[in-house]
């Protein structure tokens, strides 16, 4: 039987500001369905993406090969799986379990959020890149980064983010990624060289003190950490503003009940993630959905359309908050889901209350997704502020 295909431009602006469409073509089209222009298999339904990530040992589907991943110098938990991957992940969970974020960290995102809206709370306009700061200003603190080098983790964070193609970026987009690496490993063997004068107590201090690891695994994990725990939670944020502004009933539930925050986060992670997919390849000839994949194949397993797939979610094109909770995808699944994902949802609750506290009634306007797809969320744009009159 002949497989399925549809050729879709996942970097097409039109696709990267709304794939959701897009989504459910594949998904009419079949489970695992052929894209030329990819040259890789995409993934839209729930159960078979949650089959592939489930691979713990790689013997079927496994990370691609590490010339993808070329901003790395050495393996990181997201490029290597089975034992190296529980090498280089396990010393560094307990620092991220929702309990050591809440008590370590909750407390530190409160001060950063009141300080970056205090402008926001005299009305006007608020530029949207302000608001997504906060994730930039907490993962660098976690790192020891004085407060002047921030904008440059953001700065690198994105260049290095939003063009991720999993091997399809085009020249100047490679060069752009290549220069950020460049001189955000320099910036961090500089932080090691200091922190090994000057021991800290931080995360930067914590990865030396990890036994048997190389300076090129520390400074390859640390730049994961950056551009997982920025731009991915930043992108978060702005779909929740976004997904709230489009649902006004929704938004005003939590204006009325802002203990359904988490639930609303949840929501959006399910409806409008910001992390798209993460690539696979076949490790092994190999049956998937009734579909033979050969030793080699790519694929792409879709984790919005997973969110949105109707055997797993009743009515999944409705944004409901209340919705009851089953685990999504918004985070990835199986031994390589995120990692800092109670820090990215402890940041965005945070962030929305704080911003529904100052302006319940914001407006977006001006939004621009950019070229990210992979992961995928407004960059820039502007949030208006309709504060209410004092008493």
């Amino acid at each position: 039987m002949k497989s399925p295909r549809l050729d879709v431009n996942f970097f097409d602006p039109a696709v990267v500001q709304d794939p959701f469409p897009v989504f459910e073509e594949i998904r009419a089209a079949g489970r695992v369905v052929w894209n030329d222009l990819l040259q890789g298999w995409m993934i839209p339904g729930h159960a078979d993406i949650v089959e592939v990530y489930s691979d713990t040992q790689g013997s079927r589907f496994a990370v691609m090969s590490a010339e993808v991943f070329f901003w790395f110098d050495a393996p990181t938990m997201i490029t290597i799986d089975g034992a190296e991957h529980r090498r280089l992940r396990q010393p560094l969970a307990k620092y991220f379990t929702p309990a050591a974020m809440t008590r370590d960290w909750e407390p530190r995102i409160r001060r950063v959020v009141d300080e970056l809206l205090a402008p926001l709370a005299r009305g006007g306009m608020f530029d949207l890149a302000d608001f997504t700061k906060i994730p930039v200003v907490i993962v660098a603190e976690m790192f020891g980064v004085p407060a002047e080098r921030h904008e440059d983790f953001r700065r690198w964070s994105n260049a290095i983010v939003s063009n991720i193609a999993f091997g399809n970026e085009e020249s100047a987009a490679r060069r752009e990624m290549e220069q950020a690496v460049v001189e955000l490993k320099q910036y961090l063997a500089e932080e090691i060289e200091r922190h090994r004068r000057d021991p800290r107590d931080d995360l930067l201090n914590v990865m030396l003190n990890i036994p048997n690891w190389t300076d090129a695994e520390i400074w390859s994990t640390a730049i994961l950490l950056l551009i997982a725990g920025y731009d991915t939670t930043a992108k978060l944020m702005s779909n929740c503003l976004v997904a709230l502004e489009q649902h006004p009933d929704q938004r005003r539930l939590l204006i009325d009940n802002p203990s359904l925050v988490p639930n609303a986060v949840e929501e959006v992670l399910r409806w409008a993630g910001a992390a798209q997919s993460i690539v696979r390849q076949v490790r092994q000839d190999t049956l998937l959905a009734g579909t033979q994949l050969a030793t080699g194949d790519i694929l792409y397993p879709l984790f919005v359309a997973g969110n949105r797939d109707p055997s797993r979610w009743e009515d999944p094109q409705r944004f409901d908050i209340r919705r009851p909770f089953k685990a999504n995808l918004g985070f990835g699944t199986g031994p390589h889901i995120c990692l800092g994902a109670p820090l990215a949802r402890l940041e965005t609750k945070v962030a929305v209350e704080g911003l529904l506290r100052i302006a319940p009634e914001y407006h977006l306007r001006d939004l621009d997704y950019g070229d990210a797809f992979f992961a995928r969320g407004a960059e820039r744009g502007v949030i208006e502020a309709a504060v209410p009159a004092a008493a």
